[in-house]
């Protein structure tokens, strides 16, 4: 039930924007037809209930002071301002998707209580749910007992047609029933004045609103603790009732507009009964209605077309999510991650060829190349992006020799280079668009040359990593080093008769870096084995030990670190994430505590690291089991001289 309250509490975030914005756009349609204020509530609906969308560049959330990059760290399908977590984390944070609320509402949520069985803001949760969930089943009580109470009361209508009931305890016109709705109207209506209301309850049939009203009743229930949930129900009513207003005056003319009043003043007058439910001719806005009845005029074309043009750009604005991480990237540019798919050229003076099975990794970003090697070691050099068309004969005259082994270009019917770096770095890049395909040169300086001191050295053509990055994982443990480890640790004594050691150090560790980790199978105790020295791998009673391994060189000192999740304590659980730093031969915590839940490290291929929290599957024991990445928590950045995590894990 929690869970549903905080989805919930999503969706009426982002409804509540989307209703100023209606609030807003019916301003521009005061003088046009009501069915299209109507329509506009359709969007306000849509949000309150569906809790995913498309993205697109014209939602409003990309305009200022909108900022969704926190709220769509989990995907962009969704808006989520309230982690699932919040109730567990050590420091909660939550958005509401302006920069400025974000920090002001954050620094105000009480922390972790590290000494109590739950925390403060998980209790405040379960209370909430409570005072929800218990307002829910009120309002739809009230609203299925008024309901009966009224078919009870209606046992007496005298039937005049199949869908037509006249009543003497109503005071005034009415639809009840969904699947076969009857109309009900007073005693002692005139000829004339019976014509019209029946035309207009008619349309409500027409429409559907009989089904329509109750459903935006059952919203609001979910989202009563919302006002302006509340200020839409009863907006989007009058807007119902005054579009069927209208449409009878359309058909019948203008010349009714007193007489019609006048029903709609009585009805009102008429408090000898208790009002009727779901549609009631003459109880929702009478001031408004009868305004918008006197001074109606049959539309213009062109306030029409206004009118549907405005609800079209409406839709595409407010239905939509946008862009993920709020960025909108240039149109055409090659921004995005890539990896190597195959040599295209290589100078015949080098000494290395890439061959299958060759791995590297490249961040083209709005400032910068990022060239990620295997092993997770980083090249980081500015950028910049300036297409210009390419030139065959130039592009000959960039080899060492021009034309010499040279890929042939012609066949190209679109030919783009971008000079990546300035000609004073070596090596500089340079990146070739050639119709669908990507190549990245890597420029050579030749200081001795007095013909050229600059000619491409290697082409690799690279291709965009559009597919998911594995969301899954395993801790596998093998016998391999472990008698050589155990020589090594034999003190250590986990308190289990019976705890096993295994080497749980994953292929690309091993073949990139000389880390090896151990863990033991009963007490979850982890280490560490490097240049012949044991570490502990964190704590690790009461919990799981280490859960994720990679490797990253954030530092950019040649030497990757290792960085891993672990998690202990048996009352409240604790996850961290950490790196062994080589240069200082220690172990640095990050600080950031994940309550609850265990953590796991997943690699960006571009020589970043994110962190996501896992769920742990498939346990044989603590060295064999799977982790699935869920939600997002952090990325891994290195700043100002430290490796920490960034603003998501604090905000």
């Amino acid at each position: 039930m929690e869970t549903l309250f905080l989805k919930i509490l999503n969706m009426t975030l982002t409804a509540t924007y989307v209703i100023v914005a209606v609030l807003l756009i019916r301003l521009l349609l005061k003088r046009a037809p009501k069915k299209y204020s109507y329509l506009l509530w359709a969007v306000v609906l849509f949000r309150l209930v569906c809790p995913v969308s498309i993205s697109s560049e014209f939602s409003i959330f990309n305009a200022a002071p909108f900022d969704m990059t926190a709220a769509q760290k989990s995907g962009e399908a969704a808006l989520s301002y309230v982690p699932s977590d919040i109730g567990y984390m050590e420091n909660p944070a939550m958005t509401v998707g302006i920069p400025t609320m974000n920090v002001i509402i954050s620094e105000s949520l009480p922390p972790a209580a590290q000494a109590e069985s739950a925390n403060p803001l998980q209790i405040g949760i379960q209370f909430g749910t409570i005072v929800w969930s218990s307002g829910v089943a009120a309002l739809l009580i009230y609203g299925i007992v008024s309901y009966i109470r009224l078919k009870r009361r209606m046992v007496t209508a005298v039937r005049l047609d199949n869908y037509i009931c006249e009543a003497d305890n109503i005071r005034s016109p009415f639809i009840l029933g969904f699947i076969k709705p009857r109309i009900y109207i007073p005693f002692g209506l005139r000829e004339q004045e019976r014509v019209y209301i029946l035309k207009h309850e008619a349309y409500h049939l027409k429409r559907k609103d009989h089904l329509i009203k109750p459903l935006a009743f059952v919203v609001l229930a979910f989202h009563w603790f919302n006002p302006l949930a509340w200020l839409a129900f009863a907006l989007m009513a009058k807007d119902m009732e005054m579009s069927c207003d209208e449409k009878v005056l359309s058909e019948t003319g203008s010349g009714i507009a007193k007489e019609y009043c006048t029903s709609l003043l009585s009805f009102a007058a008429n408090r000898r009964f208790p009002s009727a439910s779901p549609l009631a001719f003459g109880e929702t806005g009478i001031r408004e209605r009868v305004k918008n009845i006197l001074r109606f005029k049959a539309p213009k074309k062109r306030v029409i077309a206004f009118s549907a043009a405005i609800c079209i750009l409406a839709v595409a604005v407010c239905a939509t999510n946008p862009i993920v991480n709020g960025a909108l990237k240039k149109a055409g540019e090659p921004y995005g991650s890539y990896h190597f798919e195959k040599q295209i050229y290589m100078n015949p003076l080098s000494s290395f060829m890439a061959f299958e099975g060759f791995k590297e990794y490249y961040a083209l970003t709005e400032n910068s190349l990022i060239v990620t090697d295997e092993a997770g070691n980083q090249q980081k050099m500015a950028a910049v992006y300036e297409r210009e068309t390419l030139d065959e004969q130039e592009f000959k005259n960039s080899f060492m020799m021009p034309g010499m082994n040279a890929p042939n270009i012609s066949g190209y019917k679109e030919r783009f280079q971008y000079v990546l770096s300035h000609s004073s770095v070596n090596p500089g890049y340079r990146l070739y668009l050639l119709d669908g395909e990507t190549w990245l040169a890597k420029m050579h300086k030749d200081n001795a040359n007095l013909l050229k001191s600059e000619y491409i050295w290697s082409i690799y053509k690279i291709s965009k990593l559009d597919e998911e990055i594995v969301e899954n994982a395993a801790i596998v443990g093998t016998q391999d080093g472990v008698d050589a480890f155990l020589a090594l640790q034999k003190d250590f004594k986990s308190g289990y008769d019976t705890d096993k050691c295994y080497n749980i150090t994953p292929a690309s560790i091993v073949e990139n870096s000389d880390y090896r980790i151990f863990k033991y199978d009963k007490s979850s105790a982890s280490f560490l084995l490097y240049g012949g020295e044991v570490y502990p791998l964190g704590e690790w009673f009461g919990g799981l030990g280490v859960t994720s391994m990679a490797l990253a060189d954030m530092d950019s000192d040649g030497v990757s670190e290792l960085y891993f999740t672990y998690s202990w304590g048996s009352g409240l659980h604790r996850s961290h994430a950490a790196y062994f730093n080589p240069s200082a031969k220690g172990i640095v915590i990050l600080p950031y505590t994940h309550l609850n839940e265990d953590m796991t490290l997943v690699d960006n291929r571009d020589g970043s690291l994110s962190l996501y929290e896992a769920a742990i599957s498939n346990m044989a024991d603590f060295a064999n089991f799977d982790t699935e990445r869920t939600d997002f928590i952090s990325d891994i950045v290195y700043e100002n001289g430290q490796i920490l995590l960034n603003a998501a894990a604090n905000e």
